[in-house]
């Protein structure tokens, strides 16, 4: 995975331009976060190839990730036409996140 987002300005303006897109949250240190990244990155191509993949390190980017009330690595957030719907950190299914990513890509790009 290539895009980073390392400030709150970045973050911005991916809002603004991207219709929508999701931003995963994790930390160097974070094991579960390096074994779920691949998982979501494949998730994301197989299923819903309009949602672009964005990244960020919670110690390179410590005022964005505070801005967005992410306490805990990794957090995925989901967003929809400028606005967070979906937030799911640490210990989270994937086969719910992907339920629930579907209900409002359909909505968005299906219909």
């Amino acid at each position: 995975m290539q895009n980073t987002i390392n400030s709150i300005a970045e973050f911005e303006t991916i809002k603004e331009k991207e219709t929508a897109f999701v931003l995963y949250i994790t930390d160097n240190t974070c094991n579960v976060g390096e074994n779920v990244e691949p998982k979501l990155e494949k998730l994301l191509a197989e299923n819903f190839p309009k949602l672009k993949l964005y990244k960020t390190y919670s110690s390179d980017a410590p005022e964005l990730v505070g801005q967005l009330s992410v306490f805990t690595v990794p957090t995925v957030l989901v967003y929809f036409e400028c606005k967070q719907y979906i937030q799911k950190s640490r210990a989270f299914s994937l086969g719910e996140l992907e339920q629930e990513i579907d209900r409002y890509y359909q909505m968005i790009f299906e219909e």
